[in-house]
């Protein structure tokens, strides 16, 4: 008996072996699957492309074989390996796409009344959206379509109209990314929820508390959104698969729509709470990361300071176009014990503060992370404001141009940050909001409750893209996540149809119960008349 017990102990003993060893060799071989990724890089400028290409590291670093589509504006291809590279010709070039985006942000600061304002943006945004067409339709170059073809990728990721046109060329799976802060339309046309009571609009900087006067305007600013991007934006790009033949029959709305997974540039630690289909994840924050270390000539200068730096800066588009608001900030800072590291664009201040050091280029995030940075003062661009979240530094807001007054009002709404008025700002206002954030300990706090809610998950966002971009092709698509409303028209969708039936029948119910009423009173009131002449 004793020696039965020992045997089968050790039989168990060498099944928990072997067991172990089967699941380490299914770990090591599903683990080493590489798989042929394509990668839409755009035009290769901007935050746009950095999110894009952060991406790209992630899954090459998972040894997946990246290749990026990029225009022949992106020069530093050759610093980014281990990626691949091929280049196509742009239509656009780096001084059309810099001067449309510098000539909408001095638009917005050169000042005007409101009515003057909105018509410089309505200018504008159509030229933005000119170029990203031009970019789209350099994108589709017959020769190199077909060397992509030849390469039989797995999956295609990217932004969404070069993307989704990619896709469909190649007969591809493919999956989004958003870069700037999610519009009510891209959540729309995925059928995530967008109830504009208390979801607020991309563009409208409001608070998702509303009163009466901001839900109607809120409410306007969606429908808005969605007739412009039905009627204008996206028929450019049905032209565009006319032109290259590319399933002309399916519209660019429903190839938007067939993508599998959108990886949406938001974090709720950011943005305000709402509902999203299975389909849709958040990974706001691709391009946080640790803070690397300073080069000494900056270095020195941080340190010189006792009171810590502040970092100001407008952004890679934003040129301060008037004299008297770079002498405004200039007059600001110099009043203040810290030193202060400028990123200057445009106007220069007639008198540069010595504690000022002005710079065409700064390490945003690696001044964020220093432990001297007491404080930022910038536009408010969102790939920032997830900077500032995951170093734990309060900001002043000088919102400008597109999303930015938006992501302004969620980090004031967290109690994380102050928003002030570019145009209208003053030296003493800014002095006295400066003093205010670093001396009212609540601004900090807060925005290092957010960091550390922001860093309390199992992934780094852009590992967060690639788990699930590798998801989507060991299943061959995520159609399982697929919401049905896709097959719905809209009079479906929005239950008119039933909504109608409904009234309809109620409508006929009223008739019948109205006409019952007639008969029974003219019934009634006939036999009371004829009781009465009896009577008589």
């Amino acid at each position: 008996m004793v020696y039965c017990r020992v045997a089968n102990t050790a039989k168990m003993g060498l099944l928990r072996v072997y067991s172990f060893l089967l699941q380490l060799i299914i770990y090591c071989v599903t683990a080493t699957v590489s798989y042929k990724i394509l990668v839409a890089g755009g035009g290769g400028v901007g935050s746009h492309y950095y999110i894009v290409e952060r991406v790209a590291k992630a899954l090459a670093q998972r040894d997946h074989d990246v290749t990026v589509y990029v225009s022949n504006m992106y020069t530093r291809h050759r610093q980014a390996p281990p990626l691949k590279f091929v280049m196509y010709e742009s239509l656009v070039t780096m001084q059309e796409w810099e001067g449309v985006m510098s000539n909408a942000t001095s638009n917005f600061l050169s000042g005007g009344d409101f009515f003057s304002q909105i018509q410089s943006q309505l200018k504008s945004g159509p030229l933005i959206f000119k170029l990203t067409r031009d970019q789209c339709h350099s994108a589709l170059d017959t020769k190199l379509l077909n060397q992509l073809r030849k390469e039989n990728f797995d999956i295609i990721i990217g932004e969404l109209t070069t993307t989704s046109l990619l896709g469909q060329a190649l007969d591809k799976p493919y999956v989004f990314i958003t870069c700037p802060l999610p519009a009510s339309w891209q959540y729309s046309m995925i059928y995530n929820p967008v109830n504009p009571s208390y979801i607020p609009a991309v563009l409208t900087g409001f608070d998702h508390q509303m009163t009466f006067t901001t839900r109607l305007m809120n409410t306007l600013q969606i429908c808005l959104d969605h007739l412009f991007i039905m009627f204008n934006f996206l028929s450019n790009y049905d032209h565009l698969k006319e032109i290259h033949n590319i399933k002309p029959d399916v519209s660019s709305y429903k190839a938007f729509s067939q993508a599998d997974l959108y990886f949406m540039n938001t974090d709720f630690t950011l943005d305000f709470a709402r509902p999203l289909m299975p389909n849709t994840i958040p990974v706001g924050g691709i391009l946080t990361g640790p803070a690397k270390p300073l080069d000494q000539e900056l270095e020195s200068f941080v340190q010189g300071s006792e009171d810590g730096i502040i970092i100001f800066s407008l952004g890679g588009y934003v040129s301060i176009v008037k004299q008297d608001m770079a002498d405004t900030f200039a007059r600001a800072f110099a009043g203040l014990s810290q030193r202060v590291i400028w990123k200057q664009r445009g106007k220069k201040p007639r008198v540069t503060p010595p504690n000022v050091k002005m710079m065409d280029w700064i390490p945003q995030n690696d001044l964020l992370g220093h432990p001297k940075t007491r404080l930022i003062v910038y536009q408010c661009g969102v790939n920032g404001a997830y900077e500032a979240i995951y170093h734990g530094v309060p900001v002043i807001c000088l919102p400008v141009f597109y999303d930015q007054a938006d992501v302004a009002q969620r980090l004031a709404n967290k109690g994380a940050a102050l928003r002030l008025d570019i145009n209208t700002v003053t030296s003493e206002m800014l002095v006295e909001s400066i003093k205010r954030v670093l001396n009212d300990d609540s601004f900090r706090s807060n925005m290092q409750t957010l960091s550390t809610i922001f860093k309390d998950k199992p992934n780094h966002p852009a590992d967060e893209v690639a788990l699930w971009t590798e998801y989507v092709v060991r299943h061959g698509g995520a159609g399982h996540l697929r919401s049905a409303a896709h097959d719905l028209n809209l009079f479906q969708y929005l239950l008119i149809d039933v909504t109608l039936f409904l009234t309809l029948c109620i409508l006929i119910v009223i008739v019948v119960m109205v006409t019952c009423c007639k008969c029974l009173v003219v019934t009634v009131g006939r036999k009371l008349l004829s009781r009465k002449v009896k009577s008589e």
